[in-house]
Formats: structure tokens, sequence, C-alpha cells
């Protein structure tokens, strides 16, 4: 047989074997599907032109995974660089946070003295982090931290902890978004309590104006919101997550570090270079800074599910998927988890109900006490309605919907829960209504979900 031909056929396998994984590696990181495809070829093309021979399957997994990494970083420095000196960030309002139920909490903060009121509203109205609120006040972050805590245990002595006070007021007196499992399930947040700032992605609202000939630097860039897939806004995962993203921004900003290393393995272990992307001693290091300091462990372990009946055994779960048997079809698409039961499952729905709802899905869970580095992007966080509601199931969830896709958000006792709605990507069109959008949440049963 020609050796070119032989050749052309052992790709060929490779791609039918791995397709599925290098794009959700690379949909992972270009938080589109456009781009994701585009990278996923880039990651076959380096394949073919280094006529790699791989040892078994596992080293042709690994291998892939790792180069698909690396060109997905690679070019979104690229893109990072290019817009470095001609985009500036222009100052952006906050949405105020306190509805007009929480007036009278809103009260006792405005009440407190002014170096703990200051860091109160900062923190919990205004949504900004710890670091942020020390550069604004002029003061340490172990002050900011000391002010909040002394704040909180004030307001805690006006006896305000009671049914009335919602997420605001429970954060406060928590001192943290993590609750107790009596208060889990009742607890009601949004989606800017999620938000891990903006990125910059590529526009491809007109696809019409791009054409075959077009290439990557003439697709504008747009901004968009991105949030937490692994914890709420003060809670030990969200901020690892915050910390961990704000040292890759300011890292190796003109890939030198990264184009010494390539396409290989830098030798630094399968959960700093699989599941953070580290390239770099460096980068691993601050992987196991974050988790010390947060007190969370790292993933490990990243296994990819047979089919959906693997995925949930493997997870320790019952039928997620069992909310409403009736008039409900479901497709498994794919999914992976790690050993501490944190897992992604893509899948599509069809559901029957007033209306008919075809839509295709994202399902990530996060383990509390773990740190994922995961982020997802919702467009603009403005565009959405959003609400809470209790499914049939009697389960508390968080309903978010706007044009361009839907999210359905569940804690539970162990564990995070986010459900990103896609749309039907068949036809390429979103049309997911409120009511399609209660129903799809009562076809999940996340009762069994610890």
């Amino acid at each position: 047989m020609d050796s070119s031909l032989k050749m052309n056929e052992e790709i060929t396998e490779i791609y039918e074997r791995q397709v599925d994984t290098v794009y959700r590696v690379c949909f992972s990181f270009m938080k589109n599907a456009s781009d994701a495809e585009d990278m996923v070829q880039e990651t076959f093309l380096k394949l073919i032109s280094c006529e790699k021979q791989f040892e078994s399957p596992e080293h042709e997994k690994a291998w892939l995974i790792v180069t698909a990494s690396n060109t997905c970083r690679d070019e979104l420095r690229r893109w990072k660089r290019r817009l470095k000196n001609i985009i500036s960030v222009s100052g952006q309002e906050n949405e105020n946070p306190a509805d007009t139920e929480d007036d009278t909490i809103l009260e006792w903060v405005m009440e407190l003295p002014v170096r703990y009121k200051q860091v109160i509203y900062l923190y919990y109205y205004e949504g900004y982090r710890t670091p942020e609120i020390a550069k604004m006040l002029h003061c340490s972050e172990s002050t900011v931290r000391n002010r909040l805590l002394r704040g909180r245990k004030i307001l805690k002595k006006r006896s305000i902890y009671q049914a009335k006070s919602i997420f605001i007021l429970a954060a406060v007196l928590a001192g943290s978004l993590l609750v107790t499992t009596v208060a889990y399930a009742v607890r009601t947040y949004r989606l800017r309590d999620l938000s891990m700032g903006k990125e910059d992605v590529m526009d491809l609202s007109e696809p019409e104006q791009i054409s075959g000939e077009s290439v990557i630097e003439d697709i504008p860039l747009i901004e968009v919101d991105i949030i937490s897939l692994g914890g709420i806004s003060g809670s030990p995962e969200y901020e690892a997550c915050s910390e961990w993203r704000e040292f890759l921004n300011g890292y190796d900003t003109d890939g030198v570090i990264l184009s010494k290393i390539g396409n290989g393995f830098a030798g630094l272990g399968e959960e700093y270079e699989l599941v953070y992307g580290c390239y770099s001693e460096e980068m691993a290091d601050k992987v196991d800074e974050i988790c010390e300091k947060y007190g969370l462990d790292k993933l490990k372990g990243f296994y990819i599910a047979e089919d959906y009946d693997d995925l949930c055994s493997r997870a320790e779960i019952g039928n997620l998927c069992g909310g409403i048997p009736e008039n409900v079809k479901w497709n498994f698409y794919s999914g992976y988890l790690y050993e501490d039961g944190t897992f992604h499952m893509d899948g599509r729905v069809i559901y029957k109900g007033q209306e008919i709802c075809v839509t295709d899905y994202q399902l990530m869970r996060t383990m509390k006490g773990s740190f994922n580095p995961v982020t997802l992007n919702v467009w603009a966080m403005e565009d959405y309605i959003e609400r809470n509601y209790v499914t049939k199931n009697g389960e508390n969830v968080l309903l978010a919907n706007s044009s361009k896709k839907a999210l359905i958000i569940a804690e539970r006792e162990k564990s995070y829960i986010m459900v990103n709605i896609l749309g039907d990507f068949a036809s390429d069109t979103f049309d997911v209504s409120d009511e399609m959008l209660e129903g799809l949440a009562d076809a999940f049963d996340f009762s069994v979900v610890p």
C-alpha cells in the first residue's frame, strides 16, 4: 500500500476516535462553536505535519488534548496582542443589586461606620472583589477582609438573620456564599453573583460579511460577559477561579514561554497540563498556591464517559434526565468527568409541552471544595430576564433567558450545576420561551445530584 495512503487512513481513524474530545477542549477555550471548529482543524493539521507516532490510544488522546490547548491559548494571546493598543475599556456603570425589598437591609448597611460601610457596599452591592476594593480605598487586601468581617459582625448583632433576608442578607451574615445544608435549597442569587468580568471573542453575529477568503484578523471582536462555573462570588471556589484568571491575563503575554515548549508535554503532570493548561513550573506552582490558599483540591483523573449511564454511575448520581419521563426525548452526545465527581455533559433534548422545544445543551457540575478554572460566555448579562423557579421535583433553581441562550442554575449541598441551553444547532436557531425553559428545568431531576 502507498505510504501516503496509509498515513491518510491512519489520520482519518485518529480523527474519528478523537475529534469529539478535541472539540470539547477547543470549545472550553474559544467559547463558541465556530472558533472551536477552526482550532480543531488547526490541531489536526499539526498532527498531519508532524507525522506523530503514538505509543498507545492514551498517548494519542493526551497529545491531542495538549496540542489543542496550546493552539487555542496561542490564538487567544495573538488576538489580545493585536487589540492591546487599539481597544480602550470604558468604565461601566454597575447595577445596584439591591431591590426595593432590600431597602431596610441597605439602610442598616448605610448606618455602619464609614470604614465598614464602604467595603460592605462595594463587595455585596456593587460586586467588586477584595483586590479591587483595596485599590479603590488605597489599603491592603487584608484590611478589606478585616473590615468585611467586622462589618458583618455588627450587622449580625442587630438580629437580622430572618427568612425574608434573601441573598444579600444571607451573604452578609454568613461572610460567605457557601451556606449550610438547610439554607442552600432556599437561597436566591443572580447572574451577577457569578460574574468573572469580561472577555473578547470574535463577533460572528453577521456571518454574511465573512467570506471564504476571510482570515481571523478580518473578524471583529466583541466584549462579552463571563461567569464562573465553580462557585458564587465570595465562595472559595469563585475566588480561586478569579485569582487564576487574573494571573493568566498577566502571564506570558508575548507567548515567549509557550513558544519554547511548542506542542509537546512540559513534564508537569496530567492534572496541571490537561486540566489547568499549565506549560511552565511557574503556572503549576500558582495552581498549588491557589489550592492551598483557598483550601481546595485540584481536579484530576480525567475520564471520557462511554455513555450516559457510565457518566451517572461514575459521578455517583441518579437519573439526572428523569425529571419528566413523558413527552421528553434525550440524546446523549458526550461527557467527561474527574475523580471528585465534577463532570461535563453535552446532549440534545426534545420537550413536548404546550410548545415543542428542540435544543442542544451543555450541563456542567462542579464539586464544592475543588478548583475548577472553567468559565462560561453568557454574551451580555443585561439582556437576561432572571427569576427563581421551583421545579416539579421541588428544587429551587435560577432561570435566565435571553435572545442568544438560556441558563438553568442550581446549587446543591455538595456541588453547583449549570445547564447551558444553546438552541437547535441543526437549524441554527434559538427559540426558547420562558414556558419552555420552565419545562426544561422540570425535565431535569436535580434532586438526584448531591
